[in-house]
This record gives structure tokens, sequence and C-alpha cells, in this order.
């Protein structure tokens, strides 16, 4: 991350004197053996908002476990940081050499830190279309389409406008009825750099694009002023911490957090059903181990790389794969740690010979403007410190990215695959995962073939850099144990396009992109590709400089999900969607791992939609 000449970090007290509380929680357990009616792992995203709404009861205790601590740096407050990761609060396990991309490892996001994902997260707040969401209930999940979920997506957010000078200068939309009055603070920035009115020129020259009002209505395709998780009050980032945690941390005396704890095992009575009883646990700050007990439930929160690892390390999942670690088998689950999916991005680069000043790049290259809006932050809260990544997105179908015909020819050839020639090897071994798939392979060519779903996107900030995610994966991945040391963190294999449609469909983004920055309105900005280059124009030329280059091919967005996949068992899913995980009493999963099929946005508001689902699920059980 850039900051040019003058760094703000030593000017920041003011700053951090906007966040909302201190941090109070405890790495201090009362006794060595503590019993709780709810134990929660992970301090995260989905845990912080399970374990606030489980304590509106004053008769139910929580306990939740956090292996991270609190970050009040200002990487973790001030909007502008997002524009990058502040590797400091992650795990940064390395994934398993990718077959498909010249053997490459990648970076797994994994954050270990006191509100998850949303501290070091790009503060995108966007939903999927109604269609990502009616798929979930069409995969055998009654309540979890889109009608099921609005009511969550409203619960959680507050959506606080740009001033009205700034709505009239930029024809800003959105719609203010997908909102509630909800903890998570959601904002539309007052600043924007003078080359998005050029972006937006290039969105209206794109054909058949249509312009719906807000990215949180499920229309799908389109272009959209994006919101972020900002919290305009003091424009500053809204975490979970912030809207969940830190308001009720010190009034709620049933609500307890413990940070730098680690979940080793889940403890179960071994009776007919099993059973999770508890969860052991072993402290940073002493190396102490001690069992945590449950009267009601374990909710597993540590999201969809480490909760698959937890269940399996505690002796549930692939019989096989448990087998070979030397781990006691409780429950033979293939489900567990398969259906990974993540959103891999091709990303453009183009020189804009013509850029307006100020631009998106002027903070890290321009030492007058660096400290300039440095200071008009810490003083007004204002300019582009304040804001975070870009307001700007278009969205498009499979059908705009090709032609209808040719979507329609690639649903064809999608659904005539052998699956299993496309498909990690446990599919091979578990007709319940390959029904599953080919379930979800059914629901996406059909989508494949319609304007409800969006395909891909490109996020712009005005700059060259033009990053298009695909947003509908074929591929699947894994998460498993290491065979020989399974206390260890987990073995992440991305499998990027292992699926050669995935390959195929890679190019013609990189295609579809080409067309948007070739559109009249971008030219007065100059651009000339750099990334991969004009050179390259045959999809074999394409595809091999993707495969070959790191910064071209991100295999993940650090968007993980599906490896406890909410569907029937039937289907190969983990969870049902009463999230209770299959064959285990008391055990549940209310993270991205339950997400069946991704969604074709970011999934922070989905996540906490599902969060807050689950909480209401959970109470209902008394």
């Amino acid at each position: 991350m850039g900051l040019g000449t003058t760094s703000p970090l030593t000017v920041l007290g003011c700053a951090l004197a906007v966040h909302s509380a201190a941090a109070t929680g405890s790495h201090h357990f009362a006794t060595d053996s503590s019993t709780f009616d709810y134990v929660v792992v992970g301090g995260g995203t989905s845990g912080l908002v399970v374990a606030n709404r489980l304590t509106e009861n004053r008769h139910n205790t929580v306990l939740v476990i956090e292996r991270g601590y609190f970050d009040d740096k200002p990487e973790a407050i001030i909007p502008w940081y997002s524009t990058a990761v502040d590797t400091s609060v992650l795990l940064n396990p390395r994934s398993a050499p990718n077959s498909k991309l010249y053997n490459a490892t990648h970076n797994v996001t994994v954050a270990a830190v006191v509100g998850g994902a949303t501290v070091v997260n790009g503060m995108g707040c966007d939903r999927g279309s109604k269609a990502d969401y009616d798929a979930w209930e069409e995969l055998g999940n009654p309540g979890w389409g889109w009608n099921g979920l609005l009511p969550y997506f409203k619960k959680s957010t507050t959506f606080t406008p740009p001033n009205p000078d700034v709505v009239d200068r930029w024809n800003i939309t959105w719609n203010s009825a997908a909102y509630g009055k909800g903890p998570v603070q959601v904002h539309i920035s007052n600043f924007q750099y003078p080359d998005i009115d050029t972006i937006w020129e290039g969105f209206r020259q794109q054909p058949g694009v249509t312009f719906p009002p807000g990215s949180s209505s499920g229309f799908g395709p389109g272009a959209y002023w994006s919101a972020n998780t900002i919290d305009a009050r003091g424009m500053t980032r809204s975490t979970a911490r912030s809207a969940y945690y830190d308001p009720v941390n010190k009034t709620r005396s049933n609500l307890r957090l413990v940070i730098g704890q680690t979940a080793t095992e889940l403890l179960f009575d071994r009776g007919k059903p099993l059973r999770a009883k508890g969860v052991r646990v072993v402290s940073s700050f002493d190396a102490k181990v001690r069992n945590v007990y449950a009267r009601k439930e374990v909710i597993l929160a540590a999201g969809a790389v480490m909760t698959p690892h937890l269940l399996q390390v505690s002796g549930i999942g692939p019989a096989s794969v448990l087998k070979a670690a030397g781990i006691k088998v409780e429950k033979d689950l293939p489900s567990v740690g398969a259906n990974f999916q993540d959103h891999a991005t091709v990303v453009l680069w183009f020189n804009l010979s013509t850029p307006s000043f100020p631009n998106s790049d002027s903070i890290s290259n321009n030492a007058t403007y660096n400290a300039t809006v440095w200071e008009e932050y810490l003083t007004n809260r204002t300019g582009p410190i304040a804001a975070a990544n870009s307001n700007s997105i278009i969205y498009y179908s499979l059908a705009q990215v090709l032609s209808p015909s040719a979507a329609a020819s690639v649903a064809s050839r999608l659904l005539a695959q052998d699956a299993r020639q496309y498909l990690p090897a446990i599919y091979s071994t578990s007709s319940a995962l390959l029904r599953g798939f080919k379930a979800q392979r059914a629901i996406l060519a059909q989508r494949f073939t319609t304007n409800t779903s969006s395909y891909t996107a490109q996020p712009l900030r005005g700059n060259g850099q033009s990053p298009s995610p695909l947003l509908k994966p074929l591929s699947r991945g894994t998460v498993t144990l290491n065979l020989t040391h399974p206390e260890s963190l987990p073995v992440v294999q991305y499998n990027t396009f292992i699926n050669p449609i995935d390959e195929e469909l890679a190019v013609a983004v990189v295609r579809r992109s080409r067309r948007y920055w070739a559109s009249p309105a971008l030219q007065k900005l100059g651009p000339t590709e750099r990334q991969p280059g004009a050179e390259y124009q045959t999809d074999t030329e394409i595809s091999d400089y993707l495969k070959a280059n790191r910064l071209a091919l991100f295999a993940s967005l650090a968007h993980p999900s599906g490896t406890c996949a909410m569907m029937p068992e039937k289907l190969g899913g983990c969870v049902g969607s009463d999230l209770r995980v299959y064959g285990v009493e008391g055990l549940s999963v209310v993270d991205a791992s339950v997400i069946p099929l991704i969604s074709g946005t970011s999934l922070q508001a989905t996540v906490y939609a599902i969060a807050e689902k689950a909480a209401d699920i959970i109470k209902a059980r008394g």
C-alpha cells in the first residue's frame, strides 16, 4: 500500500478517537472449565452477529472464542485503507499448487481479528441478484430464497445517502426501501474523482445495459452506484465489531468474548445420536489448554476455510481424509471441505495518457496532494481518505459477455459434460456430492441463458485498473486437513480452471473488458492496454497469459464459501436449512461455508444476512 511521501500514521491520534469503543474483551476464562448456553467459535462477521442477537435475551449466556485480537490501527478504521489488505491480521496460509496454473500457489485470506473479514475487506456491500438466492431455495433450502433473506438484509443495515448536492452532481441513485435500521452502516461516498463521469459515460455506451436504482435490490445485471460499509457519522469503516459488539460489550454480562484463543477440537457426547458438548481451546497467552462447554449449542462461525478444518480435525468429514490423517471418524460427511468456491478474477491494466487531476493514483504519486487530503480527512472527515473503493460498478450476464446464442451453447456444453472429469476426486467416491453438483450445474446452465444473474462485473475507480471477477465458477475446490500435521493450517486447493469452461469464459471476460475500454467515451483518457497487452489476441494467447501471470489472474478475491454447504444430505449437503450439521446434535454452522452456490457479488452483505437469519433460527429452538 503506497502512502506517498507523507505518512498519516504520525498524526492519527485524533482519527482513532472516532472509533466507537476501546478494546474490552478478555483473554481470561473465569475457570479452567466453563459452561455457557452457547459457545460460538469465531468472533468475525457472523459470530458477532449471532452472539449479539442471542444475548438480547438476558437469560442466554454466550461465549465467543476468537483466535485474533482487537485491531485499532488506522488500517482498521479509515476507509481509504480498504484499497489494500492489512496482512498483519491475517493467517495467510498458502494454497496447494494449482495444476491448471502451472502449479502456482496463492495467498489464502483468512482473517484473525475481532470483526473478521469486515476489518480488512474492500468494504463493498452489494447483494447478489434475486436469482442467486432463489437458487439456494431450489437446492432444497426452504426459506433461503430472496424473499426469505430480504428481511435480514434489511435488519442488518442502515443506509446514509450522500449529500444532496453530491447526488445532483453525479446523478447517484439508490433504493432506500432495500435497507432497514440495522447496526451495519452503509454509505455512498460524497467524494468522487472527476473521471468517474467518463466511467459512467462508458457504462451508458454498453449495449443492453440497464441502470436499476441501487445495487441491493436483487436486480442482477446493470450499472450501479455501489455502497460501502462506511459509518457516515464519523466517516470510518463499519465492521461487525463496531456494529454488533462495541455497542453492547459493557452492558451485557451474558456476552463474553475471549481473544487470543484457538479452538482446536470439538468435544462430544458419543451416544446415539452424537452430540457436540463443547470446545477445546488453547491460549496464545499461556499455552494452557481449556475445555468450554455448551448447554444448548456449539455454533461454528470461523469462516469457509477454518470451519471445515475444525470439523475435520474433530472427526467430522470425509472418512478417507480423516483416516489418512489418523483422526477418529465421528461422522463420515464427505461434504465437509468440498464444494469450495471463490471468485477468480482477471485483471486488465491500461495506461491512461490524459487522466484528470486528481485521480485515484494521485495520493500515491503526488506528495503535495497526499498531504492535503490527509489533512482534510483529519480536520473535516471529507475527501478521498473518507472514501473506500469505487462506488461505480457494472455487472454483465453471460449473454451480455458473449451473445444470447453463444451463452445458450455454453449452457448446453456444460450439461453435456461428464462432471466427474472436472471435479475433485472425492466427487467420484461420493454419489451424493456428485448429485449435488449436478443440481447446481442445472441451475447455473439455466442462469447462463437469462439476464437474471450476473456472470462478471467491472468495479472501476477511474484509473487504469480493470478487474473482472468470474462470479459463477464451475470449478470446485477443497479444504482438507494437512495429513501429516492435522493440527496445522488446512490445505486449500482452489482448483481454478479445473473445469475448462471457466478458462474459456475467462478469455471472454477479457474481451468484454476490452470492449468497454474501446468505447468512445473512454478515449478521452487515452487508454493503452498494458496487461495483458494488445499483442495477445487469440484465445490461446490470452489464456496462456492469464495462467502464467498471477497479477493478471487472481485465484481468489477473498470470497471463500461453500465448504459446509446448506443442501439436503442426499445432495452432498453438510447442514440443512436449519443450519444443523447432519448427524450431530447441538452443532450449527452460520458462516459463508454454508453458501451452496456463491452469489454474484462480494459476500459481506450476504454473510450478515445469513447470520441474522441464523440467529432467529437458533433462538426459535429455545
